[in-house]
């Protein structure tokens, strides 16, 4: 009886999941998205922050292509989502090392806001646009 103590407790915590351990571990962690509740899973966007412009093709809840509009400039990132209202989501993602950016997007009025930190600890604050690429 002994063993099955121990491989319980070795193995449920395995089949829960990494989320769902760091949730019990910090009770005021926010979730992740999932893909099917990701309101931009599939689709692609253009954004528009002025003198900056990208696009972003959502594969999933955690993945995304970056392509900045000359299509010179591309990366595959793992992303991390975070819905934070209706249509309004917290999107992470490291393009290199140092650097990082963190969106908030609002599908549904259009708006995105960005704050990038570059490997020199300087930020990017800026707002613009976001639309679906039809």
């Amino acid at each position: 009886m002994k063993h099955f103590w121990i491989v319980a407790s070795i193995v449920v915590p395995l089949a829960l999941g990494h989320s769902a351990m760091a949730e019990t571990a910090d009770p005021n962690a926010v979730p992740v998205a999932q893909d099917s509740e990701f309101i931009a899973a599939g689709k692609s966007y253009n954004v528009d922050f002025g003198d900056q412009k990208f696009r972003l093709d959502f594969k999933s809840a955690h993945e995304m292509v970056f392509t900045s509009p000359d299509g010179k400039n591309t990366a595959n990132v793992d992303i991390t989502t975070t819905p934070i209202g209706d249509g309004i989501y917290m999107i992470y993602w490291s393009r290199r090392a140092g650097q990082h950016v963190i969106h908030v997007d609002d599908f549904k009025r259009g708006i995105a806001y960005t704050n990038i930190i570059l490997p020199d600890g300087s930020a990017s604050r800026r707002r613009g646009t976001l639309a679906e690429v039809k």
